[in-house]
């Protein structure tokens, strides 16, 4: 009966240490230990690492830029009364046509006295020493204190165009609505929209760039 005894509570001893043993890995794999299998197999990011390319484009402390630096020519100017008029006039001597001559891009800020304010832009090719002005409709942004509902960027490489996004007001300033991006291209002597396409529902057209 002793051994019997004995034998049973070597038995029990046993179970108890496989029991732990048991308890030990679940715990090590409800804390954690566990590789998930986007990373224990091929060394992949887990989805909520991955930045995508429009959270990178988009962030905040990236500043938006039309394209036109170092002006040959900027002056500001003194606004009215109630701060509005013609803020500040450049120019930049570019060669958009590819002819070897620069030819010359204004850019002008004007104010209303509000929060509201815009950029009006002039393209004018040089033929042998007179500008013509050969500006399509509509080159100007429209600015809010929320949202941008119009802007343009210029490219010169490979070659000139200029990319317009622009969308339509309704409601409010920071209503979203459809955003349509218009390329511009140098043809046969004028600056033409050669393609235009559907983009997003949003607010401000800057995060399209």
């Amino acid at each position: 009966m002793k051994e019997r005894n004995q034998y049973g509570n070597i038995t029990l001893n046993i179970l108890l240490i496989i029991m732990f043993l048991i308890i030990a890995v679940l715990i090590y794999i409800l804390a954690g230990g566990k590789i998930p299998k986007t990373e224990r197999a091929t060394g992949v990011p887990s989805p909520t690492q991955i930045q995508t390319k429009d959270e990178a484009t988009l962030s905040p402390n990236v500043k938006f830029s039309d394209g036109l630096t170092n002006p040959s020519f900027s002056e500001k100017y003194k606004l009215d009364e109630f701060g509005a008029g013609t803020s500040e006039r450049e120019i930049f001597d570019v060669d958009v046509n590819g002819d070897g001559r620069n030819d010359r891009i204004t850019r002008t800020r004007n104010e209303n006295g509000t929060s509201h304010f815009y950029y009006q832009y002039k393209i004018e090719i040089n033929e042998n020493g007179n500008f013509i002005d050969i500006t399509p409709e509509g080159f100007r942004t429209t600015e809010g204190a929320e949202c941008a509902l119009q802007k343009l960027q210029f490219k010169f490489k490979p070659e000139f165009s200029v990319i317009k996004i622009s969308r339509n007001w309704q409601d409010s300033w920071d209503t979203p609505t459809m955003a349509k991006k218009t390329v511009y291209s140098f043809k046969d002597g004028t600056l033409e929209p050669t393609k235009e396409q559907p983009m997003k529902v949003i607010c401000d057209v800057t995060d399209l760039f």
